[in-house]
């Protein structure tokens, strides 16, 4: 599969406190990255979490599997391609529960999954829905590693064999998902045909199958993770909104500012100041 992680890199509403590893140079243009919560001592206080954590549409969808040190309780659920914004992580207290997730691009899901992913947009499922062998293979063992150097090798070890028996995806479904992420996801149902050799009722079947959402779907999120990225990377002194609306096809600042808040939940300040805190 082309690397297409080297021309988009979608990002969380609080980048610099995702915690995110970055996988083998292998697994690149499938996993976005991995994310969990750093060693803990057995028995060691946790603090309970104060809050929710604001989830936007990152394009990705995620693996989380949990267990309990203490008890030896584990599982795990599959999180689909959202569209809407929400809130996680109410407050609780996590004493002894250790988690580990696999981030995948949008357009890799489908290698690994059982069956088709025509029913993921939003949903948040038991992992074994579309994952049947995790919990053998991999969620179990996770249990028994102490570090994050070890759950990333056990994961890295079995995504790399369920990639050498996966079913074949499809190069014209992948030539689209190309163009608009080459295009940051500004791009017309006519340049999708001619560069997928499809027509738009195919395009549309092909997307909800293996990536769960329409084509104009997938190009708007990617274009709003585009936006979202030049806005948190660029200094504030060099900060120009205008140049965001003409970049990315926007009619007028408000059409920008009402399309990131439908995704963000706020609009593009807000989100900054979010993401400074």
């Amino acid at each position: 599969m082309y690397n297409l992680s080297e021309l988009y890199y979608p990002i969380t509403a609080n980048p610099k406190g995702a915690g995110e590893i970055l996988p083998c140079k292998a697994l690149r243009p499938y996993i976005r990255c991995f994310w969990g919560e750093p060693e803990k001592q057995l028995n060691a206080p946790s603090a309970p979490s104060l809050g929710g954590e604001i989830i936007i549409p990152d394009s990705c969808m995620d693996i989380i599997w949990e267990w309990d040190e203490q008890t030896g309780e584990s599982g795990g659920i599959f999180c689909g391609i959202n569209d809407t914004p929400f809130e996680a992580g109410q407050a609780h207290d996590d004493t002894g529960k250790v988690r580990f997730a696999i981030r995948f691009h949008f357009w890799a899901v489908h290698l690994f999954a059982d069956d088709h992913l025509r029913e993921v947009l939003n949903i948040h499922t038991g992992v074994d829905h579309y994952f049947g062998s995790f919990r053998s293979e991999l969620g179990d063992k996770l249990q028994g590693t102490r570090t994050v150097a070890e759950r990333i090798a056990l994961v890295e070890a079995y995504l790399l064999r369920q990639l050498e028996k996966t079913r074949h995806s499809n190069n014209g479904m992948l030539n689209a998902v190309y163009a608009i992420v080459k295009s940051k996801g500004v791009i017309s149902a006519a340049a999708l045909e001619g560069n997928s050799g499809f027509s738009s009722r195919q395009l549309e079947r092909l997307f909800r199958e293996y990536i769960g959402i329409s084509p104009k779907k997938a190009a708007d999120l990617v274009r709003f993770q585009n936006v979202w990225l030049d806005i948190y990377r660029t200094p504030s002194q060099d900060r120009n909104i205008q140049d965001v609306v003409y970049s990315y096809g926007y009619s007028h600042q408000s059409h920008l500012n009402n399309n990131f808040k439908k995704f963000a939940g706020r609009t593009p300040l807000e989100a900054l100041a979010y993401a400074r805190n």
